[in-house]
């Protein structure tokens, strides 16, 4: 087994398509396949299932593929390790954010960072909490900003700051008209609270503020990612929901958005990191995002 043969598999899962695999990695399509049956044999089991009209992995593929992206993560690091120790600077952190907090915290983080010159370097993602949760607990991040509070065995967090949440219809949707959306008008419509994949906060938040107006709100994820949540509200008279940022993103791409009162439901954001960590530069980080949310909140 070696680390081409993973990049293969990695395309193959990416793009469920031989053909377009062997196009990503500058490849004949015959190499892939090639490729791909001797890590099987390596592995001791089928990772693909390939029929004239489709491509899937198979219960054995899925888990591999969760495992291997461990290994090229690994590899990214060790790349940017050696790179910053070329240059006398060792130890980049690994911080992944929200979408809210990438727009509210992260980026003003960054820019602190450089003007005081601390010579601490990032390592950037963007993930679901959910996710984010999974990878400071296998220690494949150094710190989260997540929706909160966090309840894991194992991890540490602090409150930042909270940030509302904002309902979101099509241009064409009878309520585009309307700038704040009642809790009572919003079961006159189909409505997704989130989607499969997304982290239940917003849904839970939702459903509690209407229930405290007398509202009942049934949880409604019917999709199973983000772009099919956003291509149903797209497309239908579905009424979805977000952070205000998302909210403000999805506006931007044509989208009406409708505050929800009387009041506005809140979404609690926080720093999470591992109690087992050992970067020294991870305290410093911390420190700094707690004193960027309280200014944000002073003059937010």
């Amino acid at each position: 087994m070696d680390f081409r043969q993973l990049e293969v598999f990695r395309a193959i899962a990416e793009e469920l398509h031989f053909g377009r695999a062997a196009q990503k990695l500058f490849m004949a399509q015959p190499s892939v396949t090639q490729a791909l049956q001797k890590l099987e044999a390596d592995v001791g089991a089928r990772l693909v299932h390939r029929t004239s009209r489709s491509v899937q992995l198979t219960p054995a593929g899925t888990v591999f593929l969760s495992e291997i992206e461990r290994v090229f993560a690994a590899a990214d690091r060790a790349v940017t390790l050696a790179r910053q120790a070329a240059h006398g600077r060792v130890g980049a952190l690994r911080i992944a954010t929200n979408y809210p907090a990438s727009r509210l915290l992260l980026l003003p983080l960054l820019e602190d960072l450089r003007r005081r010159d601390t010579g601490i370097t990032t390592m950037l993602r963007e993930l679901g909490s959910p996710e984010q949760l999974r990878a400071l607990l296998r220690g494949d991040l150094d710190l989260g900003l997540v929706y909160g509070p966090v309840d894991e065995p194992g991890l540490g967090s602090a409150y930042l700051l909270s940030v509302p949440v904002v309902a979101i219809v099509r241009a064409g949707h009878p309520l585009a008209a309307t700038e704040v959306l009642s809790f009572s008008d919003i079961p006159r419509y189909p409505y997704l609270t989130g989607f499969a994949a997304a982290s239940s906060v917003i849904e839970t938040a939702i459903v509690a503020a209407a229930a405290e107006h007398g509202v009942h709100l049934t949880a409604a994820s019917g999709t199973t990612d983000l772009a099919s949540y956003q291509l149903e509200l797209e497309t239908t008279d579905s009424i979805g929901f977000s952070s205000e940022q998302r909210g403000e993103q999805s506006r931007a791409n044509g989208m009406h958005l409708l505050r929800l009162g009387p009041v506005e439901p809140q979404l609690e954001i926080h720093v999470a990191w591992n109690l087992q960590q050992s970067e020294p530069s991870v305290n410093t980080v911390i420190e700094r995002l707690i004193e960027l949310a309280e200014s944000n909140r002073v003059h937010g």
